[in-house]
């Protein structure tokens, strides 16, 4: 007998790969007020033409104390499912990590902040969070070219692989997750976009890396004005150095159309894409590390 599918999320890929691999679905349920909830009111998920949109917890679980499915798998679904106590079925997590590595919220920024290979894994759901047993796993090595706009879209794609995979082995563990010491939980706070220039330059440009998707950003604040940074690289260009070297560091030396220019640690750095939160440019002369 055709199992039956119970699809809840955030976002659209592994929905999209669920209809490609031809499961039966029988409920769809978007997260209100996320990606997934506008792209189906706008007909970008192609093959599916109801779904319900749930706004709390509440409503989750009182709408699948009603659903009747084999298979629920979850992407993005902010919360906590007490699947012990929901109708007998089995119930899957597709998470944007290695796991046991980067549990939490925001794994994909965590990769970047913390050097870390990304991925995806899907694994049965337990009573703990991303802790369960895992069914396949694809890896996304580390490395430093990569932003998180970047690893944010090879990470749809390896949680599209991830259902394939689980699907082919019919959503059956083949590994238990062995406590690591080595791996980290994380999940975003305010404070992690934050630059005060106190940080070394490595983590600068990680951080910039990290939050450089246009909803975040990270902030530079300075003489009572705030500023949102999305780019940032090394210059190395000795007539560039000669011209900063008259500027102490953290002084800005050049700046121009959406960007500043400064040195830092016997480093040249250069901020751009900088876009005011309040207050105007960054002048000539600025010293960044008075907020």
């Amino acid at each position: 007998m055709e199992k039956s599918f119970v699809f809840v999320g955030n976002r659209r890929f592994v929905l999209e790969r669920m209809i490609a691999e031809g499961v039966r679905l029988s409920t769809v349920i978007a997260i209100e007020g996320t990606h997934l909830e506008r792209d189906l009111e706008r007909g970008n998920v192609s093959g599916v033409s109801d779904y319900v949109k749930v706004r709390t917890r509440h409503e989750l679980l009182s709408l699948l104390e009603k659903c009747s499915f084999d298979v629920l798998v979850s992407n993005g679904c902010p919360f906590i499912l007490p699947v012990n106590d929901l109708p007998e079925a089995r119930y899957v997590n597709i998470h944007p990590s290695c796991l046991p590595d980067l549990r939490g919220v925001d794994p994909v920024i965590g990769s970047i902040l913390f050097c870390r290979d990304a991925g995806a894994t899907c694994h049965v759901m337990d009573t703990g969070i991303d802790t369960g047993d895992i069914v396949s796993s694809i890896r996304i090595p580390y490395t430093g070219d990569l932003d998180v706009t970047t690893l944010y879209q090879l990470s749809f794609i390896a949680e599209q692989q991830a259902f394939s995979q689980a699907l082919a082995k019919n959503f059956e563990p083949r590994q238990k997750q062995q406590d690591d010491p080595n791996a980290i939980y994380y999940s975003r706070k305010a404070d992690d976009r934050i630059i005060s220039f106190q940080e070394e330059n490595d983590l600068i440009l990680r951080k910039i890396k990290a939050f450089n998707n246009r909803s975040q950003g990270c902030i530079i604040s300075l003489a009572g004005d705030q500023y949102r940074v999305f780019s940032a690289q090394r210059m190395y260009n000795s007539f560039l150095r000669q011209v900063l070297e008259s500027y102490p560091d953290c002084v800005v030396g050049m700046s121009y159309e959406d960007s500043v220019v400064f040195r830092k640690d016997g480093e040249i750095l250069r901020f751009k894409e900088i876009v005011p939160v309040n207050g105007k440019g960054i002048p000539v002369g600025a010293n960044l590390l008075k907020p």
